[in-house]
């Protein structure tokens, strides 16, 4: 759909209220044409001698009785259009919000949030102008320009509108030049606006890490720089509009200093009556009005083609994952997972991130998953969320193809827990119970209860009805896990994903968490972590190096193995037994891994615990 398009079948959809809010605008604007011949005719009959005062008083009352149709009719036609101009914000708003639930995680990857902010407000905003205010102006303009030139050249004499009008030549010259240059404008000033909005954005959600570094001022010397370059761009749309704007009405400015002096001249000659120049001149006068409209619409116009090409383009974007033909609708997941010799890379790149995965987790069992940074444990993750489509016939749930579901079905059957426990800006309630419309309290209360945060919650000053703030900002990292895996459990899904969920927790607490959720029967959970205490009570382990499976059975089984778990295990436990087959074997793999496994771990001193979360 191109961009145009998105108002052209608007309009067509609401095409009847639009003709009848038109054809009001249109009313207004051709009985003000009147007026001025009304004018020229109380002249003539003033100069005539011919005027009573019943005479004034019919004049009077015409005008009157114009103005107050020509308001009603106006007023009534702006308020039709201007109501269905924002229907059409509140339309578009929602399709950008439904289209961005429709969009794979590569396209937010190459998108800055500043961008999509952008769209949803300034764009669709200039479109809402577009078809209120530009509307109304061209219709009404156009109305009173077409019948103020039928006066002008039927009832007056044509070599004087002749004369008067040649000057209006210039401006589809003026159009053709300014037009495209203004267009252009448009769109780098917002692309300026939104970088600031991104860089905002981002100064917002990392302002602890701001603070903590002491870097208000890096900070704010960033933003201005952005303020700066939108102060700039739109100094330059601001001058070619005005430019424009300036340059228009002045062709109207011309042809009335020629009005003048040729229709005086006319008038002397009695070509023409008194009344006849004075009518022209105030329908010359009348001109200049929509001339300087049309200049501002032709600014909205080329701003509403550079939004709308933006709002097309995005609104076009196929969605790399989508439901297959054939999906099985009214299949519901009971949990198994299976996977099948699963070789995995991103869209667009060489290098293969998954090779060669196969295991299998029934309901009741849990898998751990261990491994270094860039091992591949969250695009594991990613590809049984459907994030990314797995290639076929390797990623299986309950026997059937992980494609052959629908993406809502399968997502509802999965419960997961992301590495940084994101959390929405409302109450700790709905965060919870973020899975239904009307969270139920009583069950949120025992979702927190397992997860160790209910006590917490209990001492906020609102407990479960608390605003947490933006990302959760009024918690601790600790809390923020808990309330996030609290979440997980609310939504009492057949498959539980924690991917790095209890790294901000003390081992005390998570001991408990570990335990509670192992109680919750029937689940298939897998846990990823760095911490392998986290996993030690697993069913089965697997241990990902460079995208491979170097490692897998129990934790009894794999610490017998002597091999890279044991070895991990025994430093990370802080046990002396092993520690001389540590040394020896100790290879760039195994300090890759290492590094990986304890970053942010603290397990040199694993009872140190974070404020508020014990």
């Amino acid at each position: 759909m191109s961009g145009w398009r998105i108002v052209w079948s608007y309009v067509y959809k609401h095409r009847f209220v639009y003709f009848f809010g038109v054809m009001l605008v249109a009313a207004s604007s051709l009985l003000a044409v009147w007026i001025p011949r009304l004018l020229g005719s109380f002249t003539d009959s003033l100069q005539h001698g011919s005027l009573s005062f019943s005479g004034i008083a019919n004049f009077a009352w015409m005008i009157i009785v114009i103005g107050i149709i020509r308001v009603f009719a106006g007023w009534s036609g702006r308020i039709l259009v201007h109501r269905h101009g924002r229907i059409l914000t509140y339309k578009l708003r929602q399709e950008l919000f439904l289209k961005w639930g429709t969009l794979s995680q590569a396209y937010y990857h190459r998108q800055s949030i500043g961008n999509l902010l952008s769209h949803a407000l300034s764009d669709v905003e200039v479109v809402r102008e577009l078809v209120t205010m530009g509307i109304n102006v061209s219709i009404g303009g156009l109305s009173m320009l077409a019948a103020a030139l039928y006066m002008m050249v039927i009832y007056m004499d044509w070599r004087l509108a002749l004369a008067g009008l040649g000057p209006l030549v210039a401006i589809p010259v003026i159009i053709r030049y300014l037009g495209p240059k203004i267009r252009n404008q448009f769109l780098r000033s917002q692309a300026a606006l939104g970088s600031m909005a991104q860089t905002v954005e981002e100064s917002i959600s990392g302002i602890r890490a701001v603070k903590a570094f002491g870097n208000e001022r890096v900070s704010i010397n960033r933003f201005e720089q952005k303020i700066d370059t939108i102060v700039q761009e739109k100094i330059k749309f601001v001058r070619l509009s005005s430019l424009f704007g300036s340059l228009v009405p002045l062709m109207a400015a011309l042809g009335f200093i020629i009005v003048m002096g040729y229709g005086g001249f006319l008038t002397i000659k009695k070509v023409i009556s008194l009344g006849d120049f004075i009518a022209f001149t105030l329908y010359l006068a009348m001109l200049r009005m929509p001339l300087e409209q049309f200049g501002r619409v032709l600014n909205i116009i080329q701003g509403a083609s550079a939004s709308l090409n933006r709002l097309s383009e995005l609104l076009q974007v196929v969605p790399a994952v989508t439901d297959r033909q054939g999906a099985l609708l009214n299949r519901n997941v009971r949990g198994e997972v299976k996977i099948e010799k699963l070789t995995f890379r991103y869209p667009g790149t060489e290098r293969d991130v998954l090779t060669d995965i196969s295991f299998t987790v029934k309901p009741g069992q849990t898998l751990g998953i261990v491994g270094s940074i860039g091992s591949g444990k969250t695009t594991l993750v990613d590809l049984l969320l459907r994030l990314y489509d797995p290639p076929e016939g390797t990623v299986f749930i309950d026997g059937e193809d992980i494609l052959s579901y629908p993406l809502a079905r399968l997502r509802q059957g999965i419960a997961y827990v992301p590495q940084d426990g994101f959390l929405f800006s409302t109450t700790v309630l709905e965060n919870i119970g973020f899975s239904d419309e009307e969270p139920d309290r009583e069950r949120a209360e025992h979702s927190a209860r397992i997860t160790m945060v209910y006590d917490d919650i209990k001492r906020f000053p609102e407990d479960f009805e608390t605003e947490i703030g933006e990302r959760g900002v009024r918690l601790s990292g600790g809390q923020k896990q808990r309330v996030a895996i609290a979440r997980m459990i609310y939504k009492d899904a057949p498959i539980h994903i924690l991917d790095d969920s209890l790294s901000a927790v003390d081992t005390k607490t998570e001991r408990i968490i570990l335990k509670n959720l192992r109680g919750i029967k029937n689940k298939t959970t897998i846990v990823i972590s760095h911490r392998l205490s986290a996993i030690r009570h697993a069913d089965k382990i697997l241990v990902l190096e460079e995208g491979r499976i170097v490692g897998r059975g129990n934790h009894a089984e794999l610490i017998k193995s002597s091999g890279l778990y044991s070895r991990l295990w025994y430093m990370q436990s802080g046990l002396t037994e092993g520690a001389e087959s540590i040394k020896p074997v100790v290879t760039e793999e195994v300090g890759s891994l290492q590094s990986g496994l304890t970053e942010g771990i603290g397990f040199i001193q694993p009872d140190v615990t974070e404020e508020g979360d014990a």
